[in-house]
C-alpha cells in the first residue's frame, strides 16, 4: 500500500477538494459538511426526508460549482408536482453556498420518502451565471432517479455527456452537549478524455466507478473519517492525489442594505399601509423591518440601484 500524496494539510468539516487518480483518466471532488450545512437544513423546521433532500441539493451545488473555471454562480433546483414543489441550491464563487425547499401546506411526507414521493413528476436543472456581462446556461432533464444524485447522473449523461458518478449521505449525529446536528458528505467522479499515457479511458472508468461503488453513507457522514482516509481506503493500490481544499460557508446576501435596495425597487410604497415593511428571507429564515423612511432614503439616493441589484438576483 502507497501512502497518499497531497498538497495540503488535513481536511476538517466544511471543504470541498479536487482528487485525481494517478496514472488513470479519472477525476473528482469531495465535500464534508458540519456547521455549514446545519445552518442551511436547521433554518427551517423541514421534515427530515426533505431536509435530506436539500442537503443533497447543498451538495451537488458545491461539488459542480468548485469545478467552475470562473467566478460566478451556480444553481441546482429540482421542482415537481409532489408535495415538496421545489428544492434550490445555490454555490456563489468565494462566498458560499445556500439553500431551501418549498413543502406544500400541510403535506405529509413519510420518513422514507424519495425523489419521487417528495417531488413527484418534474424536472432537475443546473444554471451557469457567469455574471457581468455573460449569458446565463441552464441545462434541464426530467426527473429521474429515487435520489438527487441520481438526478444529478442523469444530468450529466444527457446534457454534458461526460460518465459521472455520485454518492451523497446526509444524517443527524449528536453533538458533545447531547444536540443534534446535520452532517453530509459527497464526492463526485468524472471520466477524464483517454491519451497515449492512460489508454483507454473506459476501462479507467469501470474500474474507478467499481471502488467508488463501495463507498458507503456511514463513512461520508462519519466525522471521524476524513477525506484523506476515505480517499486512502478507496484508491491506494492505484495512488490517488488530493489537492488543496477550498473552505465552504453558509452565505446568504439578505443584508439590511440589500433587501432595502429590492424594497427601494418597487414602483409602489411598501410601507405605504402600516409605515413598516416587513421583508423575509426565504432561505435563511430571517425577517428584517423597515420604515418607509428608510426605503425612500434609498430610493432618493440612487433611484436605479435597487432595480438593477434586484434583477441580479
Amino acid at each position: 500500500m502507497t501512502e497518499l500524496p497531497h498538497d495540503a494539510p488535513a481536511l476538517t468539516d466544511n471543504h470541498v477538494a479536487g482528487f485525481q487518480l494517478e496514472d488513470r483518466a479519472v477525476r473528482g471532488r469531495v465535500t464534508r459538511l458540519g456547521t455549514t450545512l446545519d445552518a442551511v437544513l436547521s433554518a427551517h423546521d423541514y421534515p427530515a426526508p426533505v431536509a435530506r433532500l436539500l442537503g443533497e441539493a447543498v451538495m451537488i451545488a458545491i461539488l459542480v460549482g468548485d469545478s467552475l473555471k470562473f467566478d460566478g454562480r451556480l444553481i441546482v433546483q429540482a421542482n415537481g408536482d409532489g408535495p415538496v414543489r421545489f428544492v434550490v441550491a445555490e454555490w456563489l464563487s468565494g462566498e458560499g453556498v445556500r439553500g431551501f425547499a418549498q413543502i406544500e401546506p400541510g403535506a405529509n411526507i413519510p420518513d422514507d420518502a424519495d425523489v419521487p414521493a417528495m417531488l413527484g413528476q418534474g424536472a432537475f436543472a443546473m444554471t451557469i451565471d457567469p455574471g457581468g456581462e455573460m449569458e446565463r446556461y441552464q441545462g434541464v432533464v426530467a426527473l429521474e432517479g429515487r435520489n438527487l444524485a441520481a438526478c444529478a447522473e442523469a444530468y450529466f449523461a444527457q446534457s454534458e455527456q461526460t460518465p459521472t458518478q455520485l454518492k451523497l449521505a446526509v444524517g443527524e449525529v449528536m453533538t458533545a452537549d447531547d444536540a443534534h446536528q446535520w452532517r453530509g458528505g459527497g464526492a463526485i467522479m468524472q471520466q477524464l478524455a483517454g491519451d497515449d499515457a492512460r489508454g483507454d479511458p473506459k476501462e479507467d472508468w469501470d474500474y474507478a466507478r467499481a471502488l467508488f461503488n463501495t463507498l458507503t453513507d456511514i463513512e461520508l457522514v462519519d466525522p471521524d473519517v476524513t477525506t484523506e482516509t476515505l480517499l486512502f481506503r478507496l484508491f491506494h493500490e492505484d495512488g490517488v492525489r488530493l489537492f488543496a481544499g477550498r473552505s465552504i460557508a453558509r452565505h446568504c446576501p439578505c443584508t439590511p442594505a440589500h433587501l432595502l435596495s429590492v424594497l427601494a425597487s418597487f414602483d409602489d410604497d411598501p410601507a405605504a399601509d402600516s409605515g413598516t415593511a416587513t421583508i423575509t428571507c426565504e432561505y435563511c429564515n430571517r425577517s428584517f423591518a423597515f420604515e418607509q423612511a428608510e426605503i425612500d432614503r434609498v430610493r432618493s439616493v440612487a433611484p436605479e440601484a435597487g432595480r438593477e441589484e434586484n434583477q441580479d438576483g
